[in-house]
């Protein structure tokens, strides 16, 4: 008696014909609704975009943490977007940092870990004199 393998059922309602009365069917998801953006989250976003803009337009394209142009870039914060909302804007508060790739850690997350790593940035002492100007606070918080 041949008998093949049974395929694993899926819920019901997750299951659609792919519009044949006999065809195989297929998976389908329900949609959900996006999440509406405020309008002072929009305008937050239409800002930075701007900002993105001339950054890119003004400065070199490179991570100021370790020199490098051939690997993905992003945009970083010296002071967290969560801690200071009026520095959120501010051109001085904004970098490229490499990401992470692969096995090699990027100076984005160096820059979002402990001291140590933090201060194996070529952009250390730029950033703690910044940050020194901006949030005195902070800056003790991450010398300590």
């Amino acid at each position: 008696m041949d008998r093949r393998p049974q395929r694993a059922r899926l819920p019901s309602q997750m299951l659609q014909r792919n519009g044949r009365s006999n065809g195989p069917y297929r998976l389908v998801f329900k949609r959900k609704d996006m999440k509406q953006i405020s309008k002072k989250q929009s305008k937050i976003n239409k800002e930075l975009k701007r900002v993105y803009n001339e950054i890119a337009e003004t400065r070199g394209h490179y991570c100021t943490g370790c020199g490098r142009s051939d690997v993905p870039l992003s945009h970083s914060h010296y002071i967290a977007r969560s801690r200071r909302k009026d520095l959120e804007t501010a051109i001085d508060n904004i970098t490229y940092h490499c990401l992470s790739m692969g096995g090699r850690k990027g100076c984005h997350d160096l820059w979002e870990g402990g001291i140590a790593d933090k201060q194996k940035l070529l952009d250390y002492p730029k950033a703690m004199e910044y940050i020194l100007e901006q949030d005195t606070e902070l800056y003790f918080l991450i010398t300590e």
